[in-house]
């Protein structure tokens, strides 16, 4: 399985760099998956570019996966209800939740 690392800044500063190795990872086969686990400080606009990216790894019948998400990176999706892109564990029993709406 391929892996990219998500930058620290996951902002609109740094999308646009992310965006180009996000396409670049998505040209491959196979699942990608993204290393969120050192994510320290996001914005709306980085996560718009990760549901992007979950929307053209769709397109193109890839699957994406984010694993190990940090705490600042699973709290901007809980509070965007980004959950049937980037399902989280379940806070109780560490079960990812199951997708769709919640």
């Amino acid at each position: 399985m391929k892996s990219l690392k998500l930058p620290a800044d996951l902002r609109i500063q740094s999308a646009t760099a992310l965006r180009d190795r996000l396409l670049a990872a998505l040209d491959g086969t196979g699942p990608l998956r993204l290393q969120g686990g050192g994510v320290a400080r996001l914005d709306t606009a980085g996560l718009q570019l990760l549901v992007a990216a979950a929307q053209e790894a769709a397109r193109r019948g890839r699957e994406l996966r984010l694993a190990a998400p940090s705490a600042p990176l699973a709290e901007g999706i809980e509070r965007l209800g980004l959950h049937d892109f980037f399902p989280l564990p379940d806070k109780q029993d560490g079960r990812n939740r199951p997708q769709g709406k919640n």
